[in-house]
């Protein structure tokens, strides 16, 4: 009897377990994974969509247009260059290595576009994604305006500056642009 009740209480923790710990009633409501899935899926789409306009401060670049290359460390928690100067219509190659302890990125953007791009890794860190994955890094490369950067690893990004502005790089790594990694492009 004893070893009934017991099967029979592993075997609904089991189930329990398996379904994300909430089953669907008579209330039609969803189990609590399908929904944060839902809701994850539809935050991410907003994020997406809002980050593959870059005509405000320039375009993906053609690398045989590179007039000059520009090298940027990064490291805990900073980057080695305080600002980046260009002219409108120039394309640059910035090449960039982490020689830090952890992952980075690097992202060329306006203000608005920084802050989208920063709204969206606090949201994957909430959801417990990998920031650092080949399918969020896939996510960016169209854009060509960033570039996540594992431990000892460099990339490069190259970018033409179709237009004069006050532009912005930045790690939006969740905690990284508020102590300063991030700093000024500006266009003339």
């Amino acid at each position: 009897m004893i070893r009934s009740i017991l099967f029979s209480f592993y075997a609904l923790s089991l189930v329990a377990l398996l379904s994300g710990g909430a089953f669907a009633g008579s209330s039609g409501h969803e189990d609590g994974k399908k929904s944060h899935d839902k809701g994850h899926m539809a935050g991410m789409e907003k994020f997406e969509t809002k980050l593959a306009d870059t005509s405000a401060f320039g375009m993906k670049g053609d690398p045989a247009k590179v007039s000059r290359t520009i090298t940027v460390e990064a490291s805990e928690i900073k980057f080695d260059i305080e600002k980046i100067d260009a002219k409108a219509g120039e394309t640059i190659r910035l090449v960039i290595t982490n020689k830090g302890e952890q992952p980075h990125e690097l992202t060329i953007g306006d203000p608005a576009y920084q802050e989208v791009a920063r709204e969206m890794m606090t949201h994957m860190a909430e959801m417990d994604m990998d920031m650092t994955s080949p399918e969020h890094a896939a996510q960016h490369a169209s854009a060509g305006n960033t570039v996540v950067i594992q431990v000892g690893e460099t990339k490069e990004i190259v970018w033409a500056f179709s237009k004069a502005g006050s532009f912005e790089f930045s790690c939006n790594m969740p905690g990284h642009p508020e102590v300063g990694m991030k700093g000024p492009i500006e266009v003339n």
